[in-house]
Formats: C-alpha cells, sequence, structure tokens
C-alpha cells in the first residue's frame, strides 16, 4: 500500500469499530473523531482539572451577552473524557450560563449512548471542567465591578 490509498481512513475505521465492542456508536464516533477540540484563542473562559485516574481535561468557552457562542477542550490519554468533552462542547453551545450549568453527567452519558459504570466518571469531569470555567468567567466579571 502507498500513500493516498485510503489507509488512514481504514485505520478511523478499524478504531472505530474497535470502540464500539464496548461502546455506542455515537460514543465511538465522537472517542474517534472528537468535536471543538483545542484552544480558543481568545477565549472569556477556561478550566483544567485532574482527577484521581489521571484523566485531564481543559475547556475553554466564548461567551457573548451571557451566552456560550463558542466551546473546545483537550482531554488526554483517556477516550472516555474525549467524547464527555466533545458532547459537552456541543451541548453548550448557543446556551446562557444558567442553561449550560444545567447539564448534568446523566445528559452526558445520555447523549453518548449510554456509558459502563465504570467510566461514567469521565462524564462528571466533563461536567466539572465547564463549571469551572463558568466560575472562572463569573470571577472576572464580578473583579471588573469592584
Amino acid at each position: 500500500m502507498s500513500g493516498g490509498d485510503g489507509a488512514l481512513d481504514q485505520y478511523w475505521a478499524a478504531l472505530k469499530a474497535t470502540y464500539q465492542e464496548a461502546y455506542s456508536e455515537v460514543a465511538a464516533d465522537h472517542m474517534v473523531f472528537p468535536r471543538n477540540t483545542g484552544e480558543i484563542i481568545e477565549h472569556d473562559a477556561f478550566g483544567i482539572i485532574n482527577d484521581e485516574h489521571d484523566d485531564i481535561i481543559a475547556m475553554w468557552l466564548k461567551i457573548d451577552g451571557g451566552a456560550i457562542t463558542n466551546a473546545s477542550f483537550t482531554a488526554e490519554e483517556c477516550v472516555t473524557c474525549t467524547a464527555s468533552g466533545s458532547v459537552v462542547t456541543e451541548l453548550i453551545r448557543g446556551k446562557t450560563l444558567a442553561e449550560a450549568l444545567r447539564v448534568t453527567p446523566d445528559d452526558v452519558a445520555a447523549d453518548l449512548g449510554g456509558l459502563p459504570e465504570k467510566d461514567r466518571h469521565c462524564a462528571e469531569l466533563a461536567v466539572n471542567v465547564l463549571r469551572m470555567a463558568v466560575q472562572d468567567y463569573q470571577g472576572q466579571v464580578a473583579q471588573t465591578r469592584v
């Protein structure tokens, strides 16, 4: 095989098929093709968290008029954290801060087509980093009012 023959597409398809052995197709798709990854350079809010499993996730938010206009994340080492961060950014885009704060780990797990109990902490981690980013924003706003 040589370059340009679809080998990379075959790789991604095989990886997704492997994840689908333990997760839903939706979860596997978010694991292999996460949405909204990487830093938002001119972000308004940022959160980062590292849990006892050594899972690390960071989230950036762009906020205008009290609504989240852009959200992105990065996660290291854990494909379930990657999928959870991907779903959270999809769920909160266009939402007010209050609406975003109502997103729960159950919402994340449901949007992923369910998660094994052993991976439940990943949905919690993604929601917690969202809350940290919102708190970061709210703290900045409070400081500008003083």
